[in-house]
């Protein structure tokens, strides 16, 4: 969400193609539900928004539960203790294979599972 708030380095990570971000589908469904909060946060109008919000999103791969499903339970008791709001993006990501996940959430670095990565350590990249 945060590169929907404002112009933001993790907005230029996601915009600038040399990554490939993978996500639970349910988010673009969560950012509908946010939508008004989100729109008054930004101090942006809501056609802003929803273009921002689809122009974001052609940039990152919305993975159905089923292609992640079979790693739900396992990751739920990884973040039991830590997130569990965060357990869909860590099965996602073993699902996928994916080595590494962006994020700044410092708790999700209690997981071993996936390397975690900062705004930070990806615009040092780019």
């Amino acid at each position: 969400m945060a590169g929907l708030l404002k112009d933001s380095g993790a907005r230029r990570i996601i915009l600038h193609g040399s990554f490939s971000f993978y996500a639970p589908d349910y988010i673009e469904t969560e950012l509908l539900k946010h939508r008004a909060y989100l729109v008054k946060k930004a101090k942006i109008s809501e056609t802003d928004f929803d273009i921002l919000t689809h122009t974001l999103l052609d940039k990152v791969i919305l993975v159905p539960f089923d292609d992640f499903r079979h790693e739900y339970d396992h990751a739920m008791q990884v973040m039991e203790t830590i997130d569990e709001n965060d357990s869909p993006f860590l099965a996602v990501g073993l699902a996928l294979g994916i080595p590494g996940i962006w994020t700044e959430d410092r708790h999700f670095s209690r997981q071993r599972l996936l390397k975690v990565y900062s705004t930070r350590d990806l615009i040092e990249q780019i």
